[in-house]
């Protein structure tokens, strides 16, 4: 169908990735529409597909070699420069300096900056902790490395969200879509901040898949299933990756900065 082309070039390329994520071609009874909303609903759920895991064996492999870097140091007698930690804001301050960053009718060009501020905050915030951790887990400690190596690939997936908001060409549908996670996330209100993500990744109208010309004329709505409605993360790569990025962080603020369990999602699951 025009939709599985659209995106992903047939429906050839449709069964090679869910092969490489290990999962069946086809379930009995299953059309070529749901097999694709099968296939989209797996890469927005984690992209754990050859790429994604390759990049995570990298990351460890990262903070392997960090960690046996500082060990030779020290066997050296050479004193392990310690990584300075920069004063970061708090969350009460962080909202102040965010002041309607989910409001729709902010212009784009002062967005562009609070969006990047505060997805930059936030991540600073994590690689602050995760570091600081460090230092009460032992170098065999699985559960460490492996949070590590999570910092190290997010901080690689976000490059490039960082690198459009400083250049202000992040397209303003995301951008305001990100603007409303991170207000949710700044008011401790995870379950909306997780809705938004949903949206965003999924988008919240029908598939564009197939006839999308019903009747003779044209539906003046027409238009909405390639507009706000349609995820646009998952058409890309990049996109799909700091999306991932982006759902990582709002674990960490739920666990991080802590609220009621009615505003949180999955909460001590």
């Amino acid at each position: 169908s025009s939709g599985i082309n659209a995106e992903y070039g047939g429906e050839a390329e449709v069964k090679k990735r869910l092969r490489d994520r290990g999962e069946p071609i086809k379930l009995f009874g299953e059309t070529a529409k749901e097999t694709y909303q099968r296939l989209r609903h797996l890469e927005m759920q984690e992209p754990t597909g050859s790429k994604s895991q390759t990049d995570f064996k990298s990351a460890m492999e990262k903070i392997d070699q960090e960690y046996l870097n500082e060990m030779l140091t020290e066997l050296h007698g050479d004193t392990v420069k310690k990584r300075e930690m920069k004063e970061l804001l708090s969350l009460d301050e962080m909202k102040e300096q965010c002041k309607g960053i989910a409001n729709q009718r902010i212009p784009p060009d002062p967005l562009f900056d609070m969006v990047g501020k505060f997805y930059r905050w936030l991540f600073d915030t994590w690689d602050q902790d995760g570091e600081r951790a460090k230092s009460t887990r032992s170098a065999n400690d699985l559960s460490w490395k492996m949070e590590r190596a999570k910092i190290k690939q997010a901080e690689d997936y976000m490059k490039p969200l960082f690198r459009s908001l400083r250049r202000k060409t992040l397209d303003e549908t995301l951008l305001r879509s990100f603007g409303t996670i991170a207000g949710a996330i700044l008011n401790q209100d995870y379950i909306a901040a997780n809705d938004q993500y949903l949206k965003t990744a999924i988008g919240n109208a029908a598939w564009p898949i197939g006839v999308t010309m019903v009747g003779i004329h044209a539906r003046t709505g027409r238009e909405k299933l390639f507009a706000h409605n349609v995820a646009h993360v998952l058409n890309d790569e990049v996109q799909r990756k700091y999306l991932q990025a982006i759902k990582r962080l709002m674990t960490f603020a739920q666990r991080y900065f802590p609220t009621d369990p009615s505003k949180c999602v999955e909460y001590n699951a």
